[in-house]
C-alpha cells in the first residue's frame, strides 16, 4: 500500500510541477510584456490564459489540467507524507457509506488564554501602548544622559502606575479580572520592554537628587505592584548595588526614605530576593538607616523590619555569622538607641527590636562578648528598670536577652554586674504587676549571677532578694530549685548579707529546710557557716525546741542525705555547746533524748568513718551534759560502746569507744 501511495505521490509531483513551470513561464512573459522590450503583448497572454478563465455562460470544468491518464492521489495521503503526520481513520456515518478522514489537532487540548472582550479592551491596549513609549523614552534618556528628559518620563510613569487601578474610582478590567492583575501586567511588560536596564544606569551615572528621588520612586511603585518575580529579575539586572548607597546620610532624607523602602521591600518579598540582598552586601546598608534617622521614625522602621527578615531567613543561613556581620557593623548602639526612641510610638517595632536583641543574646560569644559593654547593658537596663514605659512582651524579650548573657563568661557577669543588673532584677521580681514569665526569667537570671560570686550573693541579699525568693519556697513554686540555691549561699556570702538574713528569720528559715528533702544539707552548711560567724546569736534559736527536732531530723535522715550531713552536725555540736546540751538533754515526758536515741540506732551503720564520728559526736554530747551520769544510764551506753570497743573491725572506732569507756570508769559511771 505504501509503494502506491509513494507512486501516486511521484506521478502527482510532477504535474505539479509542469503547472508550476507553466506559471513561471507566463509570468516572465507578462513582465517583459509590461516593460516594452518584446512582441508579446496583452493580447497573447489572455490568449494563453483562455483555456483557464472562468466563464459564466457555462459550466466550469478544469478536466484539461490534468492528463486523463494520470491518476490524483488522495489529498490526505500526499500531506501525511509531506508532513508525516498521523491522520486518523473515522468512517462516516452518512448515507454514502464512504470512509473519511479527519485530521487531529494537536494543540486541540491546550486551553487558549483569552478573555472576554469589552468596552474597555481599548483602553487597557491604549495605556500599555503609553507605557511602551515612555519606556522607550527612559531609555533614550539613558543613552543620552538627559536628566530632564528622564525625569519627564519618569513623571509619566509614575502617572500610569498610579492611575493603572482604576479612574475616578472605578477599577480598570484587567486579565485576572482585577485590578491588581492589570497592574501586575504593567510591572511585567516595563521589565519585559527592557526599561529596568536604563533605569538602573540613570541611577548609577544621575547625580541630580531630584532624579534621583524620581527614579527610586518609579523603581519602588514597579516593584510593589509587580509580582516577586518582578523583583528577582530586576535583581539580576544589578538594582541592588546600584541603590543601596542612596541610603547613607549624607544623601537627602527623601532619597534615603526611598532607598529604605527599596530595602525594605528586598529583604520581604520573597525568599530570594533576601538571599540576593544578603549577598550584594546589603546588611552595612540596613545598619546605616539607623545613622541620623527622621523624626517620621521610617527609616528605623524599615531597617528593623529588614534585619528581623534577615536574621529569621530559612533553609541554611548561617544565622551566627550574621549576627556577627552585624555586630561588627556596629548595631547594637544604635539599635538599643533606636529601640529607645520609637517606644512611645511605635511599639509593635521597639518589640521587633527586642526580638533582635534576643537573637543576637543567642549567638556565640564574640556577639555576647559585644553585647556585654558599657555601651549596650545600661540602655538594655533601662527597659527592666522602668517596666511600665514598656509593653510587657518587650520587658520579657529583655529579661530573656540578659539571663542568656549571664550564661556566657565570667566577664560578662562582671559587666552585667556593673550596670546594675542585680537591683533591677530583684526590683522586677518583687513588682507586684510582674507576670509569672518575668518572675521567672528574673529568678533564672539571678541564679545565674550569684551562682559562684560572693559579692553577688551580698548585692542581691541587700536589694531585698529574699522575702521574695522565701515566698516562692513556701508556695511550693517550680522556681523553687532556683531560689534555694541563692537563699542558701546568701548564709554564706557576708556579714552584711547575713544581716539581711537576720530581718526575714533567717536561722529560722534554715531549720525548716532541714525537713526539705534534697535541701537539707544546703540548708545545714548555711546553719554551720552562720554558726560559726555569729554562735550566740544563731545558737540561741537552734537551742530551741524547734531547733532541736529540726536537727533530730537529720540524725533520722536517709542514708544517703545523713552521711553527707553528719560532718556538718558533727561540727555544729562540738562548736556550740548550747546547742549541744540542748540535743542531749532528757524529754521528762520520754525518759530519754531524742537525739541521742537516734544517734545510738544509727551505731550499727556499717560504715567504720560514719561509726567514728557518730562516737565523736556522742562523746562530746557525753562530756558536754549538764549530768553526764544521767546520760548514760538512760540510754544505756555502757554495754553498747564495751561492745564497740572489743568487737567493732574499725581501729579508730575502737580507739575513741575505748576513750569514751575510760571517760564513763574516771566518772564513775560503771
Amino acid at each position: 500500500e505504501h509503494s502506491d501511495v509513494a507512486a501516486d505521490n511521484t506521478r502527482g509531483d510532477v504535474q505539479m510541477g509542469m503547472m508550476v513551470a507553466a506559471a513561471a513561464a507566463l509570468q516572465q512573459r507578462l513582465a517583459l510584456g509590461d516593460g516594452g522590450g518584446t512582441s508579446y503583448d496583452r493580447q497573447g497572454s489572455t490568449a494563453l490564459l483562455h483555456p483557464f478563465a472562468e466563464h459564466p455562460s457555462c459550466d466550469a470544468s478544469y478536466d484539461e489540467l490534468v492528463a486523463e491518464d494520470v491518476p490524483l492521489p488522495d489529498f490526505h495521503k500526499l500531506l501525511e507524507w509531506r508532513l508525516h503526520t498521523p491522520w486518523l481513520p473515522h468512517v462516516s456515518t452518512d448515507a454514502s457509506g464512504l470512509s473519511a478522514y479527519e485530521y487531529v489537532d494537536p494543540f486541540a487540548d491546550i486551553e487558549l488564554v483569552a478573555r472576554k472582550p469589552d468596552e474597555n479592551d481599548t483602553a487597557l491596549a491604549a495605556q500599555h501602548e503609553r507605557l511602551r513609549l515612555h519606556i522607550q523614552q527612559l531609555q533614550t534618556a539613558s543613552e543620552m544622559k538627559a536628566e530632564q528628559s528622564a525625569l519627564a518620563a519618569c513623571a509619566k510613569l509614575l502617572e500610569i502606575f498610579s492611575n493603572s487601578a482604576s479612574e475616578n474610582g472605578a477599577p480598570m478590567p484587567s486579565r485576572s479580572g482585577s485590578s491588581e492583575g492589570a497592574r501586575i501586567d504593567e510591572a511585567a511588560l516595563f521589565m519585559t520592554e527592557h526599561g529596568m536596564l536604563p533605569l538602573v544606569h540613570l541611577l548609577k551615572v544621575t547625580t541630580s537628587s531630584k532624579v534621583i528621588h524620581k527614579l527610586l520612586e518609579l523603581l519602588n511603585v514597579i516593584l510593589h505592584n509587580g509580582s516577586s518575580v518582578v523583583c528577582e529579575t530586576a535583581c539580576l539586572l544589578g538594582v541592588i548595588p546600584a541603590v543601596l548607597h542612596f541610603v547613607e546620610p549624607h544623601n537627602p532624607q527623601p532619597t534615603r526614605l526611598e532607598a529604605a523602602r527599596f530595602a525594605h521591600m528586598m529583604c520581604t518579598r520573597s525568599e530570594l530576593t533576601l538571599q540576593m540582598f544578603v549577598a550584594c552586601y546589603g546588611l552595612p546598608a540596613l545598619v546605616q538607616l539607623l545613622l541620623s534617622p527622621a523624626a517620621s521614625h521610617e527609616l528605623v522602621l524599615f531597617s528593623i523590619d529588614a534585619m528581623k527578615s534577615v536574621l529569621d531567613m530559612r533553609g541554611r543561613s548561617p544565622r551566627n555569622d550574621l549576627c556577627r556581620s552585624f555586630v561588627e557593623l556596629g548595631v547594637l548602639e544604635l539599635l538599643v538607641s533606636a529601640m529607645h526612641e520609637i517606644n512611645a510610638s511605635h511599639r509593635s517595632h521597639a518589640e521587633r527590636a527586642a526580638d533582635i536583641f534576643l537573637l543576637f543574646s543567642c549567638a556565640d560569644t564574640v556577639v555576647k562578648a559585644r553585647m556585654a559593654t558599657r555601651k549596650v547593658l545600661p540602655e538594655l537596663m533601662q527597659v527592666i528598670a522602668t517596666p511600665d514605659d514598656f509593653e510587657p512582651g518587650l520587658v520579657l524579650k529583655i529579661l530573656r536577652t540578659i539571663k542568656h548573657l549571664c550564661m556566657a563568661e565570667a566577664l560578662h557577669m562582671d559587666e552585667l554586674q556593673r550596670a546594675k543588673a542585680i537591683p533591677h532584677l530583684v526590683a522586677l521580681l518583687r513588682r507586684e504587676q510582674s507576670t509569672p514569665e518575668m518572675k521567672s526569667q528574673c529568678v533564672n537570671a539571678l541564679y545565674l549571677l550569684c551562682k559562684i560570686s560572693r559579692s553577688r550573693q551580698e548585692e542581691a541579699a541587700v536589694s531585698g532578694v529574699v522575702p521574695p525568693l522565701q515566698e516562692l519556697i513556701h508556695l511550693g513554686s517550680p522556681l523553687k530549685q532556683f531560689a534555694l540555691p541563692i537563699v542558701c549561699d546568701i548564709a554564706k556570702a557576708s556579714k552584711r548579707a547575713r544581716a539581711e538574713l537576720k530581718q526575714h528569720k533567717g536561722v529560722q528559715f534554715y531549720l525548716g529546710l532541714l525537713s526539705t528533702e534534697y535541701w537539707q544539707e544546703a540548708a545545714l552548711d548555711a546553719l554551720l557557716v552562720w554558726l560559726l560567724d555569729e554562735s550566740s546569736y544563731v545558737a540561741k534559736i537552734m537551742e530551741t525546741s524547734i531547733g532541736v527536732k529540726a536537727l533530730q531530723v537529720v540524725i533520722e535522715a536517709k542514708n544517703d542525705s545523713f552521711v553527707n550531713m553528719l560532718d556538718p552536725l558533727f561540727k555544729i555540736v562540738y562548736n556550740s555547746v548550747p546547742v549541744c546540751r540542748a540535743l542531749g538533754k532528757v524529754d521528762p515526758n520520754l525518759g530519754v533524748s531524742p537525739f541521742v536515741q537516734a544517734l545510738v540506732r544509727r551505731l550499727q551503720h556499717p560504715d567504720a568513718l560514719v561509726r567514728r564520728l557518730l562516737l565523736t559526736m556522742l562523746e562530746s554530747l557525753y562530756k558536754q551534759h549538764r549530768s553526764p551520769k544521767q546520760l548514760v544510764e538512760r540510754h544505756n551506753l555502757v554495754p553498747v560502746v564495751k561492745e564497740i570497743k572489743n568487737h567493732d573491725p574499725g581501729v579508730l572506732v575502737q580507739q575513741i569507744a575505748s576513750q569514751l569507756y575510760s571517760s564513763f570508769e574516771a566518772h564513775a559511771v560503771l
